[in-house]
C-alpha cells in the first residue's frame, strides 16, 4: 500500500480505515494507469502516498460519488444544477487535490525527447515535447 489509515490522519486529519485507504488506492492506480509494483521511484511513491490519503479523505462521504456517478459534464434537480469543468473527466470520481499532486509524478509530467537526425553530419536538432 502507499499509505496507511495512520498516515491518512496525519496527512488530511481525516479518521478512515484500512479498507477504504485500499479502495482508495485502487481508485488512483486505475487514475494514472500503474499499479504500486510498477512504481520504482522514491518521490513517485512520496507523490502517490499523499494521493492515496487526499483520495482516501474525499471518498470518506463521497464514496458512493466514485462509483456511480455518471459522467456527464451538468447535472440538477430543481432549481439545484452543479456543472463541471469542462474537459476534466477525473471530477467528481477523483479528489481534487489527488489530481493535483498526481500531475508531478514523473512518468505523466511532459518532458523534452530528442528526436534528431542520427547522422553525424546533419546539424539539425528538433525538440518536442511528449
Amino acid at each position: 500500500m502507499f499509505t496507511t489509515a495512520t498516515e491518512v490522519k496525519t496527512i488530511t486529519g481525516k479518521i478512515v480505515d484500512a479498507a477504504l485507504v485500499a479502495r482508495a488506492q485502487y481508485v488512483i492506480e486505475a487514475y494514472i494507469g500503474k499499479f504500486e509494483s510498477e512504481i520504482t521511484d522514491t518521490k513517485d511513491d512520496e507523490i502517490l502516498k499523499r494521493a492515496v490519503a487526499y483520495q482516501a479523505a474525499y471518498m470518506l462521504n463521497n464514496e458512493d460519488i466514485v462509483y456511480e456517478q455518471m459522467a456527464v459534464s451538468t447535472t440538477g434537480q430543481n432549481d439545484a444544477y452543479t456543472t463541471f469543468k469542462q474537459g476534466d473527466t477525473a471530477s467528481p470520481f477523483i479528489a481534487p487535490m489527488a489530481v493535483m499532486i498526481c500531475n508531478k509524478l514523473s512518468f505523466i509530467r511532459s518532458r523534452s525527447v530528442y528526436t534528431g537526425k542520427s547522422s553525424d553530419t546533419v546539424n539539425e536538432v528538433e525538440w518536442r515535447t511528449v
